[in-house]
């Protein structure tokens, strides 16, 4: 799983409740979507929720919901993987809602691999 600066919405956060940084999606929808992964660098106790919004807007004014992905309690390393669904605008943001052990990473990738912790 490869990071790209460009697509993350929050890196190494304390804090999910406040706006993300919004990436700018130009192209729309992709043949194959990237996936939308949270990790954290501590266990997590209680369910953290991500809820990734697209908007026309960069200013994410009339933002709609495109997906909203629960992590389980009690997960650590990777809580979320999820392929973004189809409908993307032109700019995607992501908000939480739970309150974090770790810190909080949020991005789009690739891949995932499926021994990351």
């Amino acid at each position: 799983m490869i990071l790209d600066q460009q697509n993350i919405f929050f890196d190494a956060a304390t804090s999910i409740t406040s706006g993300s940084n919004v990436i700018v999606n130009e192209a729309g929808d992709a043949g194959d979507p990237l996936f939308l992964v949270a990790k954290s660098t501590a266990k997590e106790t209680a369910s953290l929720t991500f809820t990734l919004k697209t908007s026309d807007s960069e200013a994410m004014s009339g933002a709609v919901n495109l997906g909203v992905f629960a992590s389980p309690a009690n997960a650590e390393g990777v809580l979320v993987a999820a392929k973004i669904p189809y409908g993307a605008k032109k700019y995607l943001s992501v908000t939480g809602s739970g309150t974090p052990a770790g810190k909080i990473t949020v991005a789009l990738v690739s891949d995932v691999d499926n021994w990351y912790k």
